[in-house]
């Protein structure tokens, strides 16, 4: 698991403490300080075709074309799991982060105190950590992209239901504990891959056109061939015997 960190901040006296602070923290070999900068397109050309995980700190009032915000913004759109942490001496930029639905992982107030600094790094890399080690379950948070037609949208793994194929090649539909039907382009193997790439042990095919999350499994009948979920919704049950082994293995060694 290897870390990247990168600052972007306008006031050099600033980034050099910020800098100066995450020293500590640097390793060059698991983590690392990537860039530093009051530039924001330095920031976005970094992120790309990297897969390291990237942890953001990010002045909001950048005095630049874009702002903190718009830029943690772009941020999302190329990595939406990326990790945000917003500086800035004005909290009503909070709200603003909010509107954008950017949810960032912390605020750091100026002027910076090496204290609160310290132990929001310490909570972030702790986080990241624990689900690199346990590889069982997305951290509560993460997100994955879907669009199509021109939509985009960010859902939480945790909050997504099921999926299944769409009528149209190439196309799912995700549902969600909400009650939302988004349209994915994607074909099914090739999400249940993706998923299975990125967090482990979390979606499995329950049937030919559906992968459901185990954890939002309330029983399965077997005799009628039906999956139960928590919310009610009810999904075909594949007859073979091996896939509903599956289901029930990782049911029963799962902790709720």
């Amino acid at each position: 698991m290897k870390i990247d960190f990168i600052v972007c901040e306008d006031n050099p006296k600033t980034r050099k403490t910020i800098c100066d602070w995450l020293g500590s923290y640097i390793d060059n070999m698991n983590i690392r300080l990537l860039a530093a900068t009051s530039q924001p397109q330095e920031v976005l050309d970094c992120l790309a075709n990297d897969e390291d995980i990237k942890i953001c700190l990010l002045d909001i009032n950048l005095n630049k074309e874009i702002n903190g915000v718009a830029l943690a913004e772009k941020i999302k759109n190329i990595n939406v799991n990326t990790k945000i942490i917003f500086i800035t001496a004005y909290a009503e930029w909070a709200v603003e982060s909010l509107n954008r639905n950017i949810e960032p992982f912390a605020y750091l107030t100026k002027p910076l105190d090496r204290q609160t600094f310290d132990w929001h790094i310490n909570r972030l890399l702790k986080k990241i950590k624990e689900l690199s080690d346990s590889k069982k379950y997305p951290e509560k948070g993460q997100y994955i992209k879907l669009e199509a037609y021109g939509r985009v949208h960010y859902k939480k793994i945790e909050a997504i239901t099921h999926m299944e194929t769409y009528h149209k090649e190439g196309y799912l539909i995700v549902y969600t504990l909400q009650g939302e039907k988004i349209i994915h382009r994607r074909r099914l193997s090739d999400m249940l891959e993706y998923l299975d790439n990125l967090y482990p042990n979390t979606f499995l095919q329950c049937y030919k056109s559906i992968i459901v999350n185990p954890y939002q499994i309330e029983m399965i009948d077997k005799k009628q061939g039906e999956i139960i979920l928590r919310n009610g919704a009810r999904l075909f049950l594949s007859r073979n015997k091996e896939v509903q082994e599956e289901i029930e293995r990782r049911l029963v060694g799962m902790v709720r």
